[in-house]
C-alpha cells in the first residue's frame, strides 16, 4: 500500500507481485445527515447564534425577538449591559435604539427587542463604562 492508499483507506495493496485486494472489502458505510436548518441557513425555531461570541437571537413572533448575551463584556464582569440596535443594512442602520439587558444569571443577560418586518436586526453591546463588543467591528446581524 502506498501512503495515500493508507490515508484514504482505499484497500489497494501494492505488493511485489502487484496483487490487488478487492476495493470493496474495506468500504465503510457513508452516513449522510441532512437538515432543513442547514439547507436554509435558518433553524426551524428561528434561533440564530454567534456561538463563540456568546450571542443568540430567538424570533418569538413577527414583531419580537429575544436576545441572549454571555459574551466578552459579561465574561469580564460587566454588571450592566446595553444593546445598541438598528434595522436594515449592516452598513447603514435605521431607527437606532438602545435596550438595557436583564441579568438572568451568572454571566448571562437578555432582552426582548422589537423587530421590523423584512429588515435585519443589527446590534452591538456596551457596558456601563462604554466598553464595546461589536464582533470585531463586524457588528451582530440577525436575519429577520
Amino acid at each position: 500500500m502506498t501512503f495515500f492508499d493508507k490515508l484514504l483507506n482505499t484497500g489497494v495493496s501494492r505488493k511485489k507481485n502487484r496483487e490487488k485486494k478487492n476495493p470493496d472489502s474495506h468500504k465503510q458505510e457513508f452516513k449522510e445527515e441532512f437538515s432543513e436548518a442547514l439547507a436554509t441557513n435558518v433553524s426551524p425555531l428561528d434561533i440564530q447564534t454567534y456561538t463563540k461570541a456568546g450571542v443568540s437571537f430567538e424570533k418569538l413572533s413577527e414583531t419580537r425577538a429575544k436576545i441572549k448575551y454571555s459574551g466578552q463584556l459579561a465574561q469580564n464582569g460587566a454588571q450592566n449591559i446595553r444593546a445598541v440596535y438598528g434595522y436594515g443594512s449592516n452598513q447603514q442602520w435605521e431607527n437606532i435604539s438602545e435596550a438595557e439587558l436583564i441579568k438572568e444569571g451568572a454571566g448571562t443577560f437578555s432582552a426582548l427587542l422589537p423587530l421590523e418586518e423584512g429588515k435585519n436586526l443589527n446590534m452591538i453591546f456596551k457596558d456601563n463604562f462604554d466598553n464595546l463588543d461589536n464582533n470585531s467591528g463586524m457588528n451582530y446581524t440577525f436575519v429577520n
